[in-house]
């Protein structure tokens, strides 16, 4: 008679199959490091399970399971390593062990209480789509194994431990990539801070460099304000000159004309004193007392006449130099008009500056007062990272 297997066997403590159960604890220098793979095959937990045909009897199949007490089941499988069908340890244990089962089924083949339907998956699939598969199934078949395969052929099973392993290491690799995650938000969130804490102090310096172009501006305005007062006191100043020396000439004009009455009067008086020699002199004896007045006269018209052209001669040179004193005024007070015109025009483009440079203080003081809100912000993101870094509450 068959050996019965009254007992279901205890898995060993150590399996084939060696995994953590210790939470993975990480410290601030760990973390500076991680650099981990979140993509969890199920290949690292698949069990290698005996397959076997589909007439192998009930009988065969429990020595194979008592042989090897780390099997969890036996795979049935064509002559292509394809899965037909499952049989778990616990469902032949729970068959051989009934009063008359081992008559009954000892010699029958397994295909008759296998599961002709078991949940077969590719070593390819995704690792929490198998997981739900594995969850979503019915009680009756909740602890079965879960069939992996590779291109259609038997790979291994996974167990209901292995799937819980599986699915605490994807817990984990989630934890270690949310806590990677959150160290490098950190990080960038420093940085952050600390390009905004530039920001605003490069946003300080500029207020106080507009302040400063502000003040150098209105004091260059107000120097090219007074420069214009002065030009204009200048413009007024020769415009007096001009008309002084139009005077000028106009006396001028007048002196020579008084210079050239004086010349005729002399020329006359030369010609009545020659007259009166001549009557003179006709009267012989009587007349030389004349005659030395008339001569006097004459001397005294001929000096008159040389004075007369002297002056006639110096106010022409005068009246020359006057005309070009004006000449010289009247293009001074042009070049004066033309640079008060570029005086008047660097003026209103010193206020134009000063209206831009205001513009620009209030745009600095925004972004200083945006910028320091946002710090204030960032810092906080930051210290809330740190807390779940460290588990702590701020």
């Amino acid at each position: 008679m068959p050996m019965l297997l009254e007992v279901k066997p205890d898995l060993p403590a150590e399996d084939t199959y060696k995994h953590e159960d210790d939470s993975i604890r990480l410290t601030q220098n760990d973390l500076t490091e991680l650099t981990l793979n979140t993509q969890v095959s199920i290949r690292d937990y698949c069990r290698q399970v005996p397959m076997v045909g589909v007439h192998t009897t009930c009988g065969e199949a429990a020595g194979m399971l008592s042989q090897d007490q780390t099997y969890p089941c036996v795979v049935l499988g064509d002559d292509q390593d394809r899965p037909q069908g499952l049989l778990m340890r616990e469902t032949l244990y729970r068959i051989l062990n009934g009063r008359f089962a081992a008559d009954l089924f000892y010699r029958k083949p397994i295909s008759h209480v296998a599961d002709s339907s078991p949940v077969v998956v590719d070593v390819q699939a995704d690792a929490s789509e198998v997981i739900d598969v594995a969850l979503s199934r019915s009680e009756e078949h909740f602890y079965d194994c879960i069939i992996i395969t590779e291109e259609n052929r038997l790979l291994g099973v996974l167990t209901m431990r292995d799937l819980m392993s599986l699915s605490r290491r994807m817990q984990q690799a989630a934890g270690e990539e949310r806590v990677q995650t959150i160290t490098e938000s950190q990080k960038e969130i420093s940085r952050i801070h600390e390009s905004i804490t530039k920001l605003v102090q490069s946003a300080g310096n500029t207020e106080e460099e507009a302040k400063r172009i502000i003040h150098l501006s209105e004091q260059g305005s107000s120097s090219l304000m007074r420069v214009e007062a002065s030009y204009n006191r200048v413009h007024q100043h020769m415009g007096g000159q001009r008309q002084h020396a139009n005077d000028m000439l106009t006396s001028i004009e007048t002196g020579a004309g008084m210079a050239r009455s004086i010349r005729s009067l002399a020329d006359q008086s030369a010609l009545l004193a020659m007259n009166a020699s001549i009557e003179a002199a006709h009267a012989g004896d009587y007349g030389r007392g004349f005659q030395v007045v008339a001569g006097e006269i004459r001397a005294l018209a001929k000096q008159t006449r040389e004075v007369a052209g002297d002056m006639s001669s110096l106010l022409e040179g005068i009246g020359e130099l006057t005309r070009q004193t004006v000449e010289l005024v009247r293009a001074s007070a042009a070049e004066i008009d033309d640079s008060s015109v570029h005086v008047t025009e660097g003026s209103a483009a010193f206020n134009r500056l000063n209206i831009a440079v205001e513009g620009m203080l209030h745009i600095a003081a925004n972004i200083a007062e945006e910028g320091k809100q946002t710090g204030e912000v960032a810092d906080y993101i930051r210290r809330k990272l740190e807390a779940m870094v460290s588990g702590e509450e701020i």
